[in-house]
């Protein structure tokens, strides 16, 4: 964890309030759907399906608008990360600092990941070709060790 997360978080905060207080230090308003949101989020194991979350989050009074809009202002503030498993996008919760993820598909479990030396073999290979890199994705797809050996219970995207 980096170094400002790993203060933020003993200072005892919790997740949900760490982000929560992100948002409120960065400007943004602070309403009761978008701490609904960000509370069921912190909730969520794994990869969190936009569409289950709405559904999840109806009855409370939030609405599928007010979902989708604080997904895109977390992930824009890089508290979330935008992920692809079985064809579908989903959003991972990130801690500060850039990392790429491991994602299980047979239980939606997700493993942050150092993958500079990737990067930076990427980024040689790049200035070989005379190419600048702007931005990137990458992601890998597999199965846990727990799913490899039949272990992992399933758990459905949120």
């Amino acid at each position: 964890m980096p170094p400002r997360a790993a203060a933020d978080r003993r200072s005892n905060l919790s997740r949900a309030d760490w982000l929560l207080r992100r948002l409120a230090d960065a400007g943004e308003r602070m309403t009761g759907p978008r701490e609904v949101v960000v509370r069921a989020l912190v909730a969520q194991p794994g990869v969190i399906n936009p569409e289950a979350l709405s559904y999840e989050l109806h009855p409370e009074g939030v609405g599928r608008a007010t979902v989708y809009r604080t997904l895109d202002l977390l992930e824009r503030y890089g508290m979330l990360a935008r992920v692809h498993l079985d064809g579908c996008h989903g959003y991972t919760l990130c801690d500060e600092g850039h990392h790429h993820h491991l994602l299980c598909s047979g239980c939606n479990a997700v493993v942050p990941v150092d993958a500079t030396g990737v990067e930076s073999e990427i980024l040689r290979l790049a200035d070989e070709l005379k190419f600048r890199v702007d931005t990137h994705t990458l992601e890998f797809a597999g199965l846990c060790e727990a799913c490899q050996k039949g272990t992992a219970r399933k758990r459905t995207a949120r």
